[in-house]
């Protein structure tokens, strides 16, 4: 697999990825600091004999820079699988009823995908959401119909909590 991790951080989730499959990752992260540190794993992987699957490191590209820029640049229909935890956007995030939700990230990213590729977003939900996160799933069904996408969701599940009554969900979907 051909896998998209966008505003990855240190890149945890893209060294697990790496290290338990064949797949070849690219992560993309903004925070200087954050990516110096995704390197520093990188090298640490490359030294990790526990690690799965050989070659690990070499499968893993970090990019330092804007993921709307540097998305920008890359191939149509050229990942089966996108991992997205769509940033909060302060007091114009799209679960306060204000901002665009990630509206412009998925523009970016959907044609990115391969036919029936996977999209991993994570969105934030409020208490009252839950469990069918509708304004989440109508975000990504509007931007699936701009761009003449079909949208089938695969899973929806809560997976954290970044406050009281305020959650981490991910919708998986092709």
């Amino acid at each position: 697999e051909n896998v998209l991790a966008l505003f990855c951080g240190v890149a945890m989730d893209a060294m697990q990825i790496v290290s338990r499959t064949e797949a070849t990752v690219l992560a993309v992260e903004l925070n200087p600091i954050a990516v110096e540190c995704a390197k520093r794993g990188k090298r640490m992987l490359q030294r990790n004999k526990a690690v799965r699957c050989a070659g690990a490191a070499d499968r893993l590209d970090i990019v330092e820079g804007d993921a709307l820029e540097v998305m920008s640049t890359l191939e149509h229909t050229s990942f089966d699988r996108i991992l997205a935890p769509r940033p909060k956007e302060g007091n114009m995030d799209g679960d306060l009823g204000k901002g665009d939700g990630g509206v412009d990230f998925l523009r970016a990213m959907l044609p990115l995908l391969k036919d029936q590729g996977e999209c991993h977003w994570y969105d934030f939900a409020a208490d009252w959401e839950l469990p069918n996160c509708e304004r989440t799933r109508k975000g990504i069904e509007s931007v699936c119909d701009e761009l003449g996408f079909q949208m089938d969701v695969i899973h929806l599940a809560k997976v954290g909590s970044i406050a009281k009554k305020q959650h981490r969900v991910c919708l998986d979907f092709r």
